[in-house]
């Protein structure tokens, strides 16, 4: 069972309410609407729908739906029930609703039951939204997902999540910083803590990296210039230039979050 530990992802998210509803799409680029950053992700829930066929689309924290408009658009099936699962309201004000339903509630609060019967086949669609766990509250989360999966059915999560420990040290260090819940572990911890769980990962694919900038997040996290400039300053002694995940601009700072695409399989007990 969920250990209540969420409330720290829904008390950060109200944080960041400045830039849900129309907003969202242009943040960070438009990274979480553009189709072809996502086009990774949607290409492999199609193959998987292609082998293991499933009566209900569930998107966990979904968001606007745009990734079950990008769904639906490629032609998943026209008896595929897509379900957007999220706590924003502002967020699921911006869905189709002539073609996606909504469920307002917490992750840790989501039961299968509420959406259709045991009969129906689920497949559990997530983007960009562990992290919010913290540590300490992921696994948590993902024990509970996976109570409300049948044996045999598919989890495809693209989650931020880093090759090596430092990587991962260096951004968490940043969002600490921001005074965020945020966490990201490395693909070998995640992976463990899935199969843990009682997922069993049968494929993990890189996908494209989110380019953050200072301004960026200063918009996002409601940061002021000297906060920006602290962190700036703090990170170049803790951390120098690492190329790959951190940089020292002229006028600030840009960190890059690195994606990967975890495909599991609900295990048995």
């Amino acid at each position: 069972m969920f250990d209540g530990r969420e409330n720290k992802m829904e008390d950060h998210i109200g944080t960041e309410k400045i830039v849900h509803g129309q907003q969202w799409g242009t943040l960070h680029g438009g990274y979480f609407s553009d189709p072809a950053i996502a086009r990774p992700l949607i290409e492999a829930a199609k193959g998987i729908l292609a082998k293991s066929p499933a009566d209900i689309v569930v998107d966990l924290g979904g968001g606007t739906g745009f990734l079950l408009n990008q769904l639906a658009s490629h032609e998943i099936g026209a008896d595929v029930a897509l379900v957007n699962v999220d706590c924003s309201e502002a967020q699921l004000d911006l869905i189709d609703k002539n073609s996606i339903s909504s469920v307002c509630t917490s992750l840790g609060e989501f039961r299968r039951n509420a959406i259709a019967t045991e009969q129906k086949r689920f497949f559990f669609l997530m983007r960009s939204v562990l992290h919010y766990l913290g540590e300490n509250g992921v696994t948590s989360l993902l024990r509970h997902l996976r109570d409300q999966a049948r044996e045999g059915e598919f989890f495809l999560h693209q989650s931020a999540s880093f090759d090596n420990e430092d990587e991962a040290a260096c951004l968490n260090s940043l969002y600490k910083q921001m005074r965020t819940h945020k966490w990201y572990p490395t693909v070998n911890d995640l992976k463990k803590r899935l199969a843990d769980s009682g997922w069993r990962v049968t494929a993990t694919t890189p996908a494209h990296t989110l380019l953050l900038t200072s301004d960026d997040l200063g918009r996002r996290y409601a940061l002021d210039a000297s906060d920006l400039v602290l962190m700036r300053d703090t990170m170049a002694r803790e951390f120098g230039k690492m190329n790959r995940v951190f940089q020292i601009m002229p006028s600030g700072f840009q960190a890059s979050l690195h994606y990967h695409i975890y495909t599991c399989e609900a295990a048995s007990f």
